[in-house]
């Protein structure tokens, strides 16, 4: 979903309750959209590449665990970047999970 950012930065609004007003965080919003989509491209060529996975979810853990630990950290977020770092705790149980399996199956 962060990609549609890096197309309409008034979908920030949506995804986050804050507007960006302001270039240069439209910038680095456009931009965190562009990252956070090739980490979403990583885990897709690695669910049909197993030799990627371990590097492909690594950093997608990394990714999520950072965004948590700025979110709860932080003392004035709003109710949906809240609600974003919920999900991700939620992807980090998933990626566990496949991590698992993985090594499992192996």
């Amino acid at each position: 979903m962060p990609v549609i950012v890096f197309f309409d930065s008034t979908k920030s609004v949506k995804l986050y309750g804050i507007p960006i007003e302001d270039e240069s965080l439209i910038i680095l919003m456009r931009h965190r959209g562009v990252l956070l989509g090739l980490v979403g491209l990583a885990l897709i060529f690695a669910a049909v590449k197993p030799e990627f996975r371990t590097f492909a979810i690594a950093v997608a853990l990394i990714s999520k665990l950072a965004f948590i630990f700025l979110t709860f950290t932080a003392s004035n977020q709003t109710a949906e970047v809240r609600q974003v770092a919920l999900i991700d705790v939620g992807a980090i149980v998933l990626l566990l999970a496949v991590l698992g399996i993985h090594f499992y199956a192996k």
